[in-house]
């Protein structure tokens, strides 16, 4: 009787301990499970970092850095290095653009991690609508904060860079004004008159002409001498004026 009574409590004592041995065992596969692979997060950091990195802050009065989230079935093994980070082919530091990011341990893999950049900037726009062959005013313009990523070229920053252009186009308020929208302010219109300057030797000659076209200063045009019919060419001085040696 004794003896199946100690037979008994070592089976229950047996129990009790395998009983409590196996949520210890299933606790420490999940946390090796959990720490095998890399941070989503820590990617994201990373690409993040690299980005903020590489853009010159300077030049632009805010910048808006956006990136997607890598889809959470995707499981990488954890890094033991630092991640190495670089542009993909193709992409640079504005818009939409793709980061690629690299583990190189003894199991490398890569990345890519899709982001939108938005610079923004203050740029020259119109304060009002404006007529074809105006000559811009410093109150015809404004400085407006705008997302450079989105205007690929031609853009001004500085109203004094505008100011005695003339426009080729009408143009309503509020419009970015680009470099091909205006030209230098023409100082001589086609068939109008205007005063001949020979100079040479420390001398000059004024005469009367009648300009075969039109320019703006410092642009090489023909101009047809009213006294003798002779057509010659000459440089714009100013308004009016063409001055040839």
């Amino acid at each position: 009787m004794v003896n199946i009574t100690n037979r008994l409590f070592s089976i229950a004592l047996l129990t009790l301990f395998i009983f409590n041995l196996n949520p210890i065992h299933a606790q420490t596969n999940t946390s090796v499970s959990v720490q095998q692979w890399h941070s989503h997060q820590n990617i994201i950091s990373v690409a993040q970092q690299f980005l903020d990195m590489n853009i010159d802050k300077t030049q632009y009065s805010r910048i808006n850095i956006q990136l997607n989230q890598l889809d959470p079935r995707l499981n990488l093994s954890q890094c033991p290095q630092p991640l190495t980070s670089k542009l993909a082919p193709g992409s640079q530091f504005t818009g939409k653009t793709t980061v690629h990011l690299r583990c190189n341990s003894s199991r490398p893999w890569t990345v890519y991690i899709i982001a939108q950049i938005s610079l923004y900037g203050l740029i020259v726009e119109t304060s009002k609508p404006l007529s074809k062959d105006h000559v811009l005013k410093e109150n015809d313009l404004v400085l407006s904060e705008k997302d450079l990523s989105r205007i690929k070229y031609g853009y001004f920053v500085k109203k004094d860079h505008l100011i005695g252009k003339q426009l080729r186009r009408r143009l309503p308020q509020n419009k970015i004004i680009k470099s091909n929208y205006v030209k230098d302010q023409t100082l001589v219109k086609r068939g109008e008159n205007v005063s001949i300057i020979a100079e040479k030797s420390g001398y000059s000659v004024k005469m009367t002409g009648t300009a075969m076209a039109s320019g703006s200063l410092g642009e090489r045009i023909r101009v047809k001498n009213i006294s003798s019919k002779r057509i010659i060419e000459g440089i714009i001085k100013r308004a009016g004026v063409v001055s040839i040696h």
